[in-house]
């Protein structure tokens, strides 16, 4: 790779005078010619937005296999010596954004933290990306990269943390986390346009990862500290308006779950007509929405659908949720929508789990609005998973 060749030259101070300012052009083309082949069926602008939220960050050597992790150090090298302080935070105003964006876009494709020598580094640069006064590309590659590492950061506790990483890296990264989605207000960014209050796609990544994190009990108390202000964001997602087919309100039902269970109040009753809400968008999605990421959050997603059923005494709203849990579980019963999830990694055990919860939940529905549709209408054989649970 031509940027890596160029980044492993000599120190410039070794060589002739003027060597630099070539090095860094050949690592600004190289990266450039990278990202405009974000996706993989045309070319794009680099600066295009869509290549942040849809671009393909998935390298293969010409043998078809992936590179290694130790393939992209360089590229955190890089990153960590470039990754200084913006002219508002006392660094130099030459900081070339537009390179860090880019180099940010390519690390996506580690699909993890690194290499274990290097992973402290790239996290901190990580942290260092997300400052309010960074601008929006990239913060917001920043959260496409940190989204791809989600699994791999949801798997350290302080157990198993790594002896490269310390508690107080995470802390500082959740913290980071909600900066790259909500600047501070008062901060403004040279040259560079505002990010709006809303954007679905930096949302939706955003949701996708507090989701993936949460599960985790140490990441669910860290994210939800009161200074870090992680839960009023979620919260005023709450009241945005429904997009159909969108999982957003689905993601934030279950962040709220997780919280809930953890014994911390989130502001919000089961009785309240926000919470109702919000389910009913929820299970609105959940009848068109692409399982494969989230079916093993099923169960979970049931309960938390009756929490505190005995708190409402909206009976209006039970009847108009029950069709709708209805569709989705006889959309998840269908033999091809399995074999699809089956294929994509979902272990069958998993669809069992959800189908089961899905049925309980339709039936509680049924007993409590007195509907007594016929439970064969439902077309779901349950006897062999019942003998599992």
């Amino acid at each position: 790779m031509v940027g890596r060749n160029a980044y492993k030259k000599p120190n410039p101070k070794d060589t002739q005078e003027g060597t630099q300012p070539n090095i860094q052009a050949d690592i600004r083309t190289a990266l450039r010619t990278v990202v405009v082949h974000g996706h993989a069926n045309r070319l794009s602008r680099p600066d295009d937005e869509d290549l942040i939220w849809h671009g393909d960050w998935r390298w293969h050597h010409s043998d078809e296999h992936e590179p290694s992790y130790e393939e992209f150090d360089w590229l955190v090298d890089y990153l960590a010596d470039n990754t200084v302080c913006s002219p508002a935070e006392g660094g130099d105003a030459r900081t070339d954004d537009a390179t860090k964006g880019d180099a940010l876009l390519a690390l996506s494709a580690m699909r993890g933290l690194g290499s274990h020598t290097k992973r402290k580094s790239y996290i901190s640069s990580l942290i260092r990306c997300m400052g309010s006064t960074r601008p929006p590309r990239v913060r917001h590659s920043m959260l496409r990269a940190v989204f791809e590492a989600r699994e791999e950061l949801a798997s350290i506790t302080s157990v198993s943390t790594p002896e490269d990483l310390d508690v107080q890296l995470l802390e500082q990264l959740s913290r980071a986390l909600l900066t790259a989605v909500h600047p501070n207000g008062d901060q403004t960014v040279l040259d560079s346009k505002p990010a709006p209050p809303f954007h679905r796609d930096r949302e939706f990544y955003y949701l996708i990862l507090i989701y993936t994190l949460i599960k985790n009990d140490e990441w669910c108390r860290r994210l939800i500290r009161t200074n870090d202000d992680h839960l009023a964001r979620w919260i005023s997602l709450v009241d945005r308006d429904h997009v159909e087919h969108d999982p957003l309100k689905f993601l934030l039902l279950m962040i709220f779950w997780h919280i809930k269970s953890s014994g911390k109040d989130i502001g919000i009753s089961p009785a309240d007509e926000r919470w109702q809400l919000l389910i009913t968008d929820a299970w609105r999605d959940a009848q068109s929405i692409e399982w494969d990421d989230y079916v093993d959050g099923i169960p979970a997603f049931v309960t938390a659908t009756k929490l505190d059923w005995t708190a409402s005494d909206n009976r209006e709203w039970l009847v108009d949720l029950a069709p709708m849990v209805h569709a989705t579980l006889v959309r998840l019963q269908e033999p091809e929508r399995q074999a699809t999830l089956r294929d994509g990694g979902v272990a069958q055990d998993t669809i069992d789990a959800a189908l089961f919860s899905m049925q309980g939940l339709k039936d509680d529905l049924c007993r409590i609005t007195k509907d007594e549709t016929p439970r064969k209408e439902m077309s779901v054989e349950l006897r062999d998973i019942e003998g599992k649970y």
